[in-house]
């Protein structure tokens, strides 16, 4: 059968798609992965046949509106699910067009979205094709219904297709352990998640360990040396004073920057999937498909969310004692290094981390789910 899996405008909404993207592929079924230009290369550098659904990328989606005038991030946290609910509506109104004109030739046989993707399951019921879900995140936000906002933004293209709402989905596929359920999750179909990032030629410190325990340090795929830079900074500044190997995972305009900073004994776009095996800790911003890469190799976490809608999900995680969660505004260098010392020296987030783990690894493969969707397909 054909499948079309569409991803949000990332490359890490793409590499949460690409183990079910690639299993079905595997399996022997067509696939195509819908994304920006930005996700694009990244399911290419990759393997997945992609196709370009917008040019617009993640800042242009939450600055500019449809006309392309300027639009102010409401720092209110109460106004921010209204807001960030419009950005997942331009973002479905922005790839419709294109999308809609791939299904119309290529006839898929079912739609795979990510969490946000709205625009699937619009396609989906005027081409009479089921439509699935894909969960990346565990807010409880992301996990439930339609967003505020994302009706409104996208009036004209429902008007268009003659819904008077956003359809639902026919399934959700779910890839957190049950353990990292938000309280009353409804029926999902667990999938086992494994990493998956572009890869580069390996060196040898990448899969050995040296004399000194390693951390790693990142703030994901979208820190620019104008966005989360002084965050980095910050955290490779808290562990150069501690007795460890500091590794900063950052895109390579960034690492540039550091190489030379006290301490710091690797720093660039390395394969994560690889060197977490070598890792003691790992401190990061609450991107989730890092989260879930550590969890997937069982390593302690010190996470330091950046956006308020990943708060609950990571303090839902330090509840397990596979990791630490500080409050936004409380990372300073004292607290961060004794954060640190304890997540290195007490058993318990090695254990808590490890029954993760092996949680994770009970959860159904990858090819056992892409079964799941081929019986949906025949139902």
């Amino acid at each position: 059968m054909k499948i079309l899996f569409i991803a949000g405008p990332t490359k890490s909404s793409v590499f949460g798609l690409a183990p079910l993207a690639t299993a079905a592929k595997a399996r022997g079924h067509r696939i195509i992965l819908a994304s920006s230009l930005e996700g694009v290369s990244a399911a290419v550098g990759i393997g997945v046949p992609a196709y370009s659904m917008t040019s617009l990328t993640l800042t242009e989606l939450m600055t500019l509106d449809r006309a392309g005038n300027d639009l102010r991030i409401p720092q209110n946290e109460a106004e921010l699910p209204l807001f960030l609910g419009g950005m997942f509506g331009r973002m479905a109104a922005a790839g419709f067009d294109r999308l809609h004109d791939l299904v119309t030739d290529w006839r898929p046989d079912l739609i795979v979205g990510g969490p946000h993707s709205y625009v699937a399951p619009m396609l989906a019921g005027p081409l009479g094709v089921p439509c699935v879900r894909h969960l990346l995140t565990g807010n409880t936000v992301d996990r439930e219904g339609v967003h505020p906002g994302v009706e409104e933004e996208l009036r004209p293209e429902l008007d268009k297709l003659k819904l008077d709402h956003v359809p639902a989905f026919d399934l959700a596929v779910d890839i957190f352990p049950a353990s990292l359920l938000p309280e009353g999750a409804g029926s999902v179909q667990p999938l086992r998640w494994t990493p998956m990032n572009e890869q580069r030629p390996l060196e040898p410190w990448m899969f050995s360990q040296g004399e000194r325990r390693r951390v790693v340090v990142t703030a994901g795929s979208l820190a620019t040396t104008d966005h989360n830079f002084g965050f980095l900074l910050g955290l490779v500044d808290a562990f150069s004073a501690l007795d460890v190997e500091v590794v900063v995972a950052a895109p390579d305009e960034v690492a540039e920057e550091l190489r030379d900073e006290r301490g710091v004994a690797h720093a660039g776009w390395f394969p994560l999937d690889v060197v977490l095996h070598t890792c003691d800790l790992i401190v990061h911003h609450s991107g989730t498909m890092t989260a879930l890469a550590a969890l997937h190799a069982g390593v302690p976490q010190l996470i330091i969310p950046q956006e308020s809608r990943f708060i609950e999900w990571a303090q839902m995680l330090a509840a397990t004692h596979a990791a630490i969660t500080l409050p936004p505004g409380e990372d300073t260098p004292d607290v961060l290094a004794a954060a640190g010392r304890e997540l290195l020296s007490d058993p318990r987030y090695v254990r808590g981390a490890g029954e993760i783990a092996r949680e994770i690894a009970e959860m159904p493969a990858p090819t056992d789910v892409v079964g799941v969707l081929e019986e949906l397909v025949k139902a």
